[in-house]
């Protein structure tokens, strides 16, 4: 076994676990209540992690710009995956519940598989394309802080709105 050969199944034996494990939890079917601090705590730690591992990556000028735009894109993707999660509020208690969505699980696998084939891509064709291969590392590490974390601050909008609905109707 060669080194290129753990680079190529390691993600996609991650990418298995994942899918038994958010299967798993999909098909219970049972919501649960949602942790607000959670909701803003870890994308701030993400984000952190994110200008932390760029800014000792030597990136130089334009780099930053495309790690900003794989954030961007990032971003736009996580808040149509955290539209997909469905959101309610437990009429007894009041309080946020969230289910896992089979849809955005099936959006966030997809979105898995093509980074696993861009990133094999972009690695070997880093030095004709002429491009950093930390670059490379850093614009994919900044959209998945981008999807993770902007899915997370709109499912706290949507679950702060349905709140204040729902104490609206009740009063």
């Amino acid at each position: 076994m060669t080194p290129q050969d753990g680079q190529t199944w390691g993600p996609i034996i991650g990418i298995g676990v994942a899918v038994v494990i958010m299967s798993l939890r999909a098909r219970s079917g049972q919501a649960r209540p949602i942790n607000f601090i959670t909701l803003w705590v870890v994308p701030l730690t993400l984000f952190a992690g994110l200008v932390a591992m760029t800014a000792t990556s030597h990136l130089r000028g334009l780099d930053y710009a495309w790690v900003v735009g794989a954030f961007a894109i990032g971003g736009a993707l996580g808040w149509q995956r955290g539209r997909m999660m469905p959101i309610h509020v437990d009429p007894e208690t009041g309080k946020p519940m969230i289910k896992t969505s089979v849809a955005a699980l099936v959006f966030i696998l997809g979105l898995m598989a093509v980074r696993l084939l861009m990133r094999q891509v972009l690695q070997a064709e880093a030095g004709a394309l002429h491009i950093n291969p930390l670059l490379v590392t850093d614009g994919f590490m900044a959209l998945a802080v981008g999807l993770l974390g902007v899915s997370r601050i709109e499912m706290f909008i949507r679950a702060r709105r349905l709140i204040a609905e729902h104490r609206a109707v009740a009063a």
